[in-house]
């Protein structure tokens, strides 16, 4: 016993590593962790069986709703709203996506939900001056050029103390970049703060507190410093990570992507010569049309394909735009169109609203 080598002996022969952690794995090694999950059996079915009974009575109840958005032809499609999820909202360039996406987060917050609008495109000033816009329906590119002091005195003592109680946070993109990684940390975040409610037995109650996650928009997230890839591994990585969170923490993550160039004249009208116009047809065929973003769209819980009616003389025509979002994926139904207008501040249902774009240059707003 007392000739046997001790872990010195052994280090000065060449039997020991070096570096004594040389072949360790950290605790928290992803590689380590699935090796950990795959030796354990999962649970049978029935194991899940008593909350997701429970949460169907909540649901047939009212106890627990999707986000209702403010057109009722939509959720009408949606079977109510959006229900927790991964979204992708497709669009050309000036169709109106961030007026959308802010259109719906402002009707969201003002029904309780809370909101992070991740704006890697617009900033705070712009931001503050549609949300304002759309509270006051006035112009707001009025608002935040300064034109009318007056009017804006009026705007912001009107609407102003609303919109600072509403639970909208904002996050805008530094110098650097965003990088993907930050939404599991902003999305853990967001449920701290608001927290899932709890039974009487305090037991957490899936469902009971949705929150929304908004990124506008998907191409220009970055990668993390350091880091090297190319658009379309960040896309798929940004799309992984909400598709994640979703599940994982309730929430409804909706990201904003523009169109690939090359599908620019499918949204534009130009189908309609080959007997496919817009609001017409299988709204299906708009899956995939994002840029980098087309694997992933098959992968979400819903796709929204917003599009707009060619201009007569390149003129925009009195009223706003005519609209079609095509529902073109949808886990809660069948896909379906809905048609909107767009005065370029707000949309609207066009069966049911006069939208005679209302000049207030020289207009008081009445108090």
């Amino acid at each position: 016993m007392g000739n046997t080598p001790d872990d010195n002996d052994l280090l000065r022969s060449g039997q020991l590593p070096i570096d004594p952690e040389a072949d360790s794995v950290p605790m928290d090694d992803p590689n380590v962790r699935e090796d950990r999950e795959q030796s354990t059996l999962p649970e049978t079915v029935g194991h899940h069986l008593p909350q997701s009974i429970q949460r169907m009575f909540r649901r047939a109840a009212f106890e627990e709703t999707p986000i209702s958005l403010p057109w009722d032809n939509i959720n009408e499609s949606l079977s109510g709203g959006l229900w927790p999820g991964m979204y992708v909202l497709v669009g050309n360039t000036g169709t109106g996506k961030s007026q959308w996406a802010l259109q719906t987060a402002l009707f969201a917050a003002q029904n309780d939900t809370p909101i992070l609008y991740i704006g890697l495109e617009l900033d705070e000033l712009s931001i503050v001056a549609r949300l304002l816009g759309l509270l006051s329906e006035q112009r707001w590119s009025y608002l935040a050029h300064g034109y009318d002091r007056s009017n804006i005195e009026k705007v912001v003592s009107r609407f102003g103390p609303e919109l600072e109680k509403l639970p909208i946070h904002t996050e805008f993109a530094p110098p650097y970049g965003w990088n993907y990684n930050r939404l599991e940390r902003k999305a853990k975040l967001m449920r701290e703060k608001y927290p899932l409610k709890k039974d009487s037995e305090g037991q957490v109650i899936r469902g009971s507190r949705p929150f929304m996650i908004i990124i506008d928009y998907l191409q220009i997230v970055a990668a993390p410093p350091n880091v090297r890839e190319d658009l379309r591994t960040r896309v798929q990585k940004t799309a992984y990570a909400a598709r994640a969170i979703a599940r994982e923490l309730d929430a409804i993550v909706l990201l904003l992507s523009s169109t690939a160039r090359e599908n620019y004249s499918v949204l534009g009208g130009s189908e309609s010569k080959k007997g496919q116009a817009l609001g017409e047809g299988n709204p299906a065929r708009l899956v995939g049309l994002g840029k980098e973003s087309g694997e992933i769209e098959y992968g979400a819980d819903g796709v929204f394909v917003l599009s707009r009616e060619p201009w007569k003389d390149k003129t925009p025509p009195q009223g706003g735009t005519v609209n079609h979002l095509a529902i073109a994926k949808n886990r809660s139904g069948p896909p379906s169109w809905c048609r909107l207008r767009f005065n370029f501040d707000r949309f609207e249902e066009e069966s049911t609203q006069d939208f005679n774009i209302k000049e207030k240059r020289d207009e008081e707003l009445s108090i």
